[in-house]
C-alpha cells in the first residue's frame, strides 16, 4: 500500500494514508519517509477521511468491512485495480513487467529493476518489499524511479486475493506455485488467467508449462521463455552452482558465468528468471552484459538479511519466510551457508495461514531439519480483524514433536534467553507482516 501511495504521489496526486499501527515505533521510519514525500499519515479511525476529504478511498483485501475509514459517500477502489490504473498512466510509452508466483516474487521484482537500471534503462518500480538501500538513502525502497520518463514499469502482483488478474502486462512472469493461500489447482487456474493477458512475452518455470496447455503463443501473441532445472537448450537453468561468503556463482548455457550477491539455490532460480526476461526485451546487449547486470543487486529487506552477530561470530538472520516453501528455502540456505546446528525461529503471520499450512509445515520440517537443529515457534501474530484464534503455536508444535522434530513453543523473551546460550552456527528468525520481528532480530545481537 505504501508503494502504491508513493506511485500516486509521483504521478501528481494528493495522497494520504491510514494505518492500524499508527503509533507503533517500528513503523516510524516508514511514516517519516512517506511524509518527506508529501504523503499525510492518519490513525485508522476515520479521522483521516474526514480531514483529508479524498475523492477516492483505496483499500486492500486485508481491510475488513466496517472499518472506520469506510465513510458513506466516498467511493472505494481495490488496491490492485488502483495500481493497474496508476501504472497505465505511463503506458504505452513504458512497457509493464508484472511478476507473480507463490515464492520469490518480491526479490525477483526488485532484481529486474536493478538489472535494467544497470543496463542503462529507465525504470519505475512498485514492489511489495523494501529494497536494501545505502544507509544515507531514507527512501523506503518499495518504490523507485529513474531520472526521466520510464521505459519499463516493474510491479509485483498478488495471487493471495487473486487480484493479479486486474493487470494486462506486456511481459508476465510466474515463478512457481506453492501451498499458501489456495489449493494448487486453483492457483494454477488463476495464474493461467493472468498469463493469458500478456501481450508480448511470458516467463515461466519449466515445471509449470502445462499451465499454458490451453493457450497457444500465436493466439497470445506472446513469446514464451522458460527457466528452471531442465537441461534442454531452450530452458535457462543454473549449472555448477556454488555458494561463498559473497553470494552465489553458477553457469548457464546461454549466458556463461553468473555471480550474484544473494544466497541460496532459490536465488539462482530467481536469477535465471531475470535472465529469461532480459533475453526477450531486445536491449541490444550481449549475453555476458546481461549476466553482469545481476551482480549490483543488493536484495530486499528481510530476505535472508544478516542483522548482526551473536557472541561475536554467530550470524543472526531475518527472513520474511512465512509458508512452507519459503521456510524451506530460508532454512536450507542457512544450512548451506553456515551448516548445523541451526536455531530456527518462526512467527506465524496469522491464524488462518497457519491453519492452511499446518500439515505441509510438519511435512516440510520433517525432511529438512537436521538432527541437531532446533525449531522455536513464537505466538501467532495478530494484526486485527476477524479471526478464529486457532490453531495456536502450541498446538502446531505438538504436531511437530509427534513427527520427531526438536520443536518448542515460546515467546520472544524466552527465545532471547535460549539464543544467549546457543551453540548454533546461525540463528534464523522468520515471519511476515510484523516489522518488529526484523528489529527484534537486530536487538538480540546487541
Amino acid at each position: 500500500m505504501s508503494g502504491l501511495a508513493q506511485l500516486l504521489r509521483y504521478a501528481g496526486y494528493e495522497v494520504a494514508g491510514s494505518d492500524r499501527a499508527y503509533n507503533a515505533p517500528d513503523n516510524a521510519w516508514l511514516f517519516n519517509a512517506l511524509r518527506k514525500q508529501g504523503i499525510q499519515i492518519f490513525p485508522q479511525d476515520g479521522s483521516g477521511v474526514r480531514n483529508f476529504k479524498p475523492d477516492l478511498l483505496i483499500a486492500s483485501s486485508a481491510v475488513e468491512q466496517g472499518n472506520p475509514d469506510f465513510i458513506e459517500g466516498i467511493p472505494i477502489m481495490h488496491r490492485a485495480a488502483a495500481l493497474a490504473q496508476a501504472l497505465d498512466l505511463f503506458r504505452p510509452e513504458a512497457k509493464l513487467i508484472a511478476v507473480a508466483g507463490s515464492c520469490g516474487k518480491t526479490s525477483t521484482t526488485g532484481w529486474i529493476a536493478s538489472a535494467l537500471e544497470a543496463l542503462g534503462q529507465r525504470v519505475l518500480l512498485v514492489n511489495g518489499g523494501y529494497n536494501v538501500l545505502p544507509e544515507e538513502n531514507d527512501a523506503p525502497g518499495n518504490f523507485h524511479h529513474s531520472a526521466g520518463k520510464p521505459q519499463w514499469l516493474i510491479a509485483e502482483v498478488d495471487e493471495s486475493d487473486k487480484s493479479l488478474v486486474n493487470f494486462t502486462p506486456d511481459y508476465a512472469m510466474v515463478l512457481n506455485v506453492g501451498n499458501d493461500h489456495y489449493e494448487e489447482a486453483e492457483l494454477r487456474r488463476v495464474f493461467a488467467q493472468f498469463l493469458s493477458k500478456a501481450k508480448s512475452g511470458i516467463v515461466i518455470q519449466d515445471a509449470l508449462q502445462d499451465i499454458l496447455s490451453n493457450l497457444s503463443a500465436p493466439r497470445l501473441g506472446a513469446h514464451i521463455q522458460t527457466f528452471g532445472t531442465s537441461q534442454s537448450a531452450d530452458c535457462i537453468s543454473p549449472q555448477n552452482y556454488a555458494c561463498n561468503e559473497q553470494g552465489i556463482v553458477f553457469e548457464t548455457t546461454q549466458f556463461g558465468k553468473v555471480k550474484a550477491q544473494q544466497y541460496g539455490r532459490h536465488s539462482a532460480q530467481n536469477a535465471c528468471a531475470v535472465l529469461a526476461l532480459l533475453s526477450m526485451l531486445d536491449l541490444g546487449k550481449t549475453p555476458a552484459e546481461l549476466a553482469a547486470s545481476l551482480f549490483p543487486y543488493r536484495g530486499i529487506r528481510q530476505r535472508f538479511e544478516i542483522m548482526g552477530t551473536l557472541n561475536g561470530n554467530i550470524p543472526a538472520i531475518n527472513d520474511y519466510a512465512h509458508n512452507p516453501e519459503k521456510i524451506a528455502a530460508a532454512i536450507s540456505t542457512a544450512q548451506e551457508r553456515y551448516g548445523s546446528p541451526l536455531l530456527a525461529i518462526f512467527q506465524p503471520h496469522g491464524f488462518n495461514p497457519l491453519k492452511f499450512m499446518r500439515e505441509a509445515l510438519v511435512e516440510t520440517l520433517s525432511t529438512l531439519l537436521h538432527k541437531d537443529d532446533i525449531f522455536l515457534m513464537l505466538p501467532v501474530y495478530y494484526a486485527g480483524g476477524t479471526a478464529a484464534f486457532k490453531p495456536t503455536s502450541d498446538e502446531v508444535v505438538e504436531d511437530l514433536r509427534k513427527a520427531g522434530i526438536n520443536a518448542s513453543a515460546t515467546d520472544r523473551a524466552k527465545a532471547a534467553e535460549i539464543i544467549k546460550t546457543t551453540h548454533a552456527k546461525a540463528v534464523l528468525v522468520m515471519g511476515a507482516r510484523d516489522i518488529s520481528l526484523r528489529n527484534w532480530t537486530k536487538q538480540i545481537t546487541q
